[in-house]
């Protein structure tokens, strides 16, 4: 076989492999002058591929392909005519060859890909399965009511990627969750948005029970200046923002699981008393919202709300030894079914907080009846001197048991 000559091409001259092929329509000598790089490879390709041996070779600098191409296709690059002078190229006109360029680029390289071209990402699919809605609302609930953290849960859905999920990731996080993960738990609150239809979901089939995310690709009109395209992630933005917006209802849902008295101290020293009050009650100059009357939601926060003033006010914020007051004795709390009593845990041998808050108007009527004892009195008249001289040092709630009034009644 001839050897090629310096410019990768057969030198004999009673046969041109270019005889074998149809030049390009788009090749001429103006489009092979100003061609780049990757648009002379590209030709260089399709050269190579039409004939039956390798005819051109792609190394060398762009000058040397392009006198490749010349050469293979007796194209003559001195016999352009000049560019009229009619002064300097404006900017819009730069902007405009340079995206052409750049996109004649693309597609020459995406001409060499086995693959389909795809202008964004690929975002994979999720399919997940509506019956884990309850079980997730389930774990997202009792988590918050243990943990006390619906305050940072919304910060934290709203920083976190979207990830693609399925039926065996969403079980993994339900046991996370359980175990006290927090990002499980953000994760099972985005996916809760998801379920619920509030992002941007699908029904594939009405007989199904399963939702796809379509992401939406954005579309695009030649020539235009460059454009800076979407992250991935911000396509499916809206499952976020549908996480944020759950999050009170969530957190409503939490403050009324948690009945214990650590979990509803917790609630109130973490803002999310004051969260739910500041976004469904009565305002100056707003009504309260709807919710604020269902469901005994109002019921809900005036309880822990006199719950904590107590812990502030009565016991001076000390957390021991209110703890400790609240403490059911040994002889009104049975035995847990199948144990020892001596494993029962701390949390589960307080008072209910209902019980607690309603017995403080039963505590200070009790008190005030106990003033009116002559013990108590000078003239016929009550004398604070004298009741704390008889109760030195103790609380309005240890005066209440020390009378014997203590009581907790269960409706």
């Amino acid at each position: 076989m001839s050897e090629l000559n310096p410019f990768g091409v057969f030198p004999s001259a009673s046969f041109h492999p270019s005889a074998l092929m149809t030049r390009p329509a788009d090749l001429d000598a103006a489009s092979l002058t100003n061609a780049s790089g990757a648009q002379l490879d590209h030709w260089i390709t399709a050269v190579n591929q039409a004939l039956p041996k390798k005819a051109l070779i792609k190394t060398g600098t762009v000058d040397v392909r392009r006198r490749r191409l010349a050469d293979f296709f007796n194209i003559d690059l001195s016999s352009l005519p000049a560019a009229p002078s009619v002064g300097p190229v404006s900017r819009d006109a730069e902007i405009n060859k340079r995206q052409w360029e750049h996109l004649r680029s693309l597609g020459a390289e995406w001409a060499e890909k086995d693959t389909a071209f795809r202008l964004v990402p690929e975002i994979p699919s999720t399919h997940l399965n509506q019956s884990l809605l309850p079980s997730i609302r389930s774990a997202i609930a009792e988590t918050l009511a243990r943990t006390g953290a619906a305050s940072s849960l919304t910060s934290s859905a709203s920083q976190q990627a979207e990830q693609p999920m399925d039926d065996e990731t969403v079980q993994a996080l339900l046991k996370s969750a359980a175990d006290g993960d927090m990002q499980a738990l953000v994760s099972l609150f985005k996916v809760q948005a998801t379920l619920s239809g509030t992002s941007n979901t699908a029904i594939t089939n009405p007989g199904l029970t399963t939702v796809q995310v379509t992401p939406t690709a954005p579309s695009v009109s030649l020539p235009t200046p460059p454009t800076t395209l979407p992250d991935s992630n911000s396509v499916m933005s809206s499952s976020s923002d549908s996480a944020i917006l759950l999050s009170g209802n969530l957190a409503i849902e939490a403050l009324k699981k948690a009945d214990g008295l650590r979990d509803v101290i917790r609630q109130l020293e973490n803002g999310d008393v004051a969260r739910i009050r500041d976004l469904y009650g009565p305002k100056r100059g707003r009504e309260a919202n709807p919710l604020w009357n269902q469901n005994n939601l109002r019921g809900t926060i005036n309880r822990r709300e006199r719950v904590g003033k107590e812990l502030r006010e009565t016991f001076g914020g000390d957390k021991e030894k209110f703890f400790e007051f609240f403490t059911i004795p040994d002889d009104e709390q049975p035995a847990p079914a199948g144990k020892k009593r001596k494993n029962a845990k701390l949390g589960e041998r307080l008072r209910p907080v209902r019980l607690v808050a309603e017995a403080i108007p039963h505590c200070e009527r009790d008190l005030n009846a106990a003033k009116g004892s002559p013990e108590y009195q000078h003239n016929g008249e009550f004398l604070e001197e004298l009741w704390e001289r008889k109760w030195v040092g103790m609380n309005k709630w240890e005066i209440w048991r020390a009378i014997g009034k203590e009581d907790y009644p269960r409706n």
